[in-house]
């Protein structure tokens, strides 16, 4: 578990669609002492569709007066509010945790400097899970040939002991030192810290003007520079990976048209390869314009849970999702970030997150499944995807 400190959360981001909120400021943060208002949801069977919209609503509230607003939405709530009941919880972490306060109050601070570290070895806990990660995605194939869905996203949770001490502003420079990404965020709670490495973009609004990045369609980077164009040329190119981008796009598409002006909402950019450290993304880009921009619970019910981690059609898929897993997913593939007054909002798909706890780190991974997945295929993507989780624990612990 990270050291106990007067931060609550600090974020950072690299290259142009990082927070919002940072201009050319290296990292902002919040002390828990400018906290105004804070507010923790877990979900309950009885009620769980009411307690996600109060959520909602009171993110909503503060901001009406004035407030800025933080924290994350996690994927049971965003589910909880498509009429899909949440599982039993298997982590005490909230579905819910945000906090109010002056904008005035952010503060610019400086991260130290970090080497990066090798990965970790694929931890026992993880690789255990590929068999049965293999038997899910032969079952959602199942579903997928009955009609039930056309795709949808499976993740895998895996826990290895570790423990550090390290304060805030040095989890976030590890972070970003081990995975430059856009949106990178270490939160505070009194479960532990929740360290987030996003590279996509679930919601931007400036103004009322709505823009969503979702991605879909993974391949390694190369060592070579000949190869690693062929790598992202071929990624492009591929059928399967072209289907499910497009897939979700069109669903990202329906959820923005539910807040924004009839006929606003265009695709900008479709399936276009990304370079990140390790990774390449297919990425597109949707935008539309708010029919009303000053309400944010409108937008977050219309586009929660985000499209790329549930699959299609959505609701659908999170029944599959909460059939095939059986567990509590919490903050990862939820929405996380910042919302500004005048209009600046950002935030994230919580994907590439780690959660130091008492003694343990948990890492989520999952993987898209379409008609055309093989089992063994995207399990191998998975543990790709792991790397920059596991990096990031070697580079905290080897600097201890």
């Amino acid at each position: 578990m990270a050291h106990r400190e007067d931060w609550q959360f600090l974020l950072a981001g690299e290259g142009p669609r990082r927070w919002l909120a940072l201009g050319d400021r290296p990292a902002l943060g919040l002390r828990q002492r400018a906290i105004r208002h804070r507010l923790q949801v877990r979900l309950t069977a009885a009620d769980f569709q009411q307690q996600a919209h109060h959520a909602l609503q009171q993110w909503q509230t503060w901001r009406d007066a004035g407030l800025a607003v933080a924290g994350y939405l996690g994927y049971d709530l965003g589910a909880a509010l498509e009429g899909v009941a949440p599982h039993a919880h298997a982590s005490q972490w909230p579905d819910a945790d945000l906090c109010a306060f002056a904008p005035g109050d952010l503060e610019p601070t400086a991260l130290p400097a970090v080497t990066p570290q090798p990965a970790l070895p694929l931890p026992e806990s993880l690789l255990r899970q590929g068999a049965w990660f293999q038997r899910a995605v032969d079952q959602a194939l199942d579903a997928i040939r009955a009609g039930e869905v056309y795709q949808v996203n499976l993740s895998v949770a895996a826990a290895l002991p570790f423990a550090t001490q390290r304060p805030l502003p040095e989890l976030l420079a590890a972070l970003l030192a081990v995975q430059p990404v856009p949106y990178g965020l270490v939160w505070q709670a009194e479960q532990g810290t929740l360290l987030s490495g996003s590279m996509e973009q679930f919601l931007r609004v400036q103004g009322a003007r709505v823009q969503s990045r979702p991605i879909k369609g993974t391949a390694p980077r190369r060592a070579d520079p000949t190869a690693d164009v062929e790598a992202a040329t071929q990624l492009a190119q591929t059928v399967k990976e072209r289907a499910e981008n497009t897939m979700i796009v069109d669903m990202v598409r329906n959820d923005l048209q539910r807040a924004s002006h009839w006929q606003s909402v265009q695709v900008a950019a479709l399936c276009e390869p990304t370079p990140y450290a390790t990774l390449w993304h297919l990425e597109s880009e949707v935008h539309g314009v708010l029919r009303d921009a000053d309400d944010r619970a409108g937008l977050l019910v219309a586009t929660l849970p985000p499209a790329s981690v549930t699959g299609c059609p959505k609701i659908q898929a999170t029944r599959v999702i909460g059939r095939l897993e059986q567990r509590w997913r919490g903050p990862y593939c939820g929405a996380l970030g910042l919302d500004l007054p005048g209009g600046a909002l950002d935030l994230a798909v919580g994907i590439r997150q780690v959660w130091l706890q008492p003694g343990e780190a948990v890492l989520q991974v999952g993987a898209g499944i379409v008609a055309q997945s093989e089992p063994e295929r995207e399990w191998q993507e998975l543990c790709v995807k792991a790397q920059g989780a596991l990096r990031l624990l070697a580079t905290l612990r080897g600097g201890q």
